[in-house]
């Protein structure tokens, strides 16, 4: 089975990540490049509905799958580890690229989305594999001093041009 390639997106909140991820989407469609999308929303809990589904959920299923006209939706009523999120992804959708989201502590090759109190705040994250810091366009002529001696301090590329980023990914491409 062909291996999604994997990038993490992450920053603190607020810091631009969805909206990069958005940019990155159309990108990688507009190439006929499959994507997946896996978020963290640690903190947060789902409220249920009266739908049958979550019915089944609240009554201890383990999964509850919908097949819409358009879409399948499948809910899993456990925590589950992002490398077991990511293989059955692959396994059900073999997109071409799965960028997530959050999961700062995890391994795998990462961006890092600039934000101004990003520097106090830098021992949040699991810097193994980071290949990119990414500032938006708007904020890194303001911020450029800072974000050379971020550049230099955790040697790695500041840029601030979604297309850049694509261009990276897909120069670098490997199996994960």
């Amino acid at each position: 089975m062909k291996k999604s390639r994997i990038i993490q997106i992450v920053g603190l909140s607020n810091s631009g990540k969805t909206t990069l991820i958005l940019d990155m989407i159309k990108l990688f469609e507009k190439q006929n490049l499959s994507v997946a999308i896996v978020k963290s929303a640690r903190g947060h809990n789902i409220n249920s509905s009266d739908k049958d589904s979550d019915k089944f959920l609240a009554q201890g299923v383990i999964s509850s799958t919908v097949s819409f006209s358009n879409i399948t939706q499948i809910t899993l009523n456990k925590k589950t580890p992002l490398f077991e999120l990511l293989r059955n992804i692959q396994s059900l959708s073999k997109p071409d690229i799965i960028l997530v989201e959050g999961y700062k502590n995890e391994k795998y090759d990462k961006i890092l989305v600039w934000s101004e109190d990003l520097k106090d705040k830098i021992d949040l994250f699991n810097l193994t594999n980071l290949k990119l810091i990414y500032c938006q366009k708007g904020k890194y002529s303001t911020h450029s001093d800072e974000l050379v001696k971020l550049e230099k301090s955790l040697s790695t590329a500041v840029l601030y041009d979604p297309g850049d980023i694509y261009s990276y990914i897909i120069e670098n491409r490997t199996e994960d």
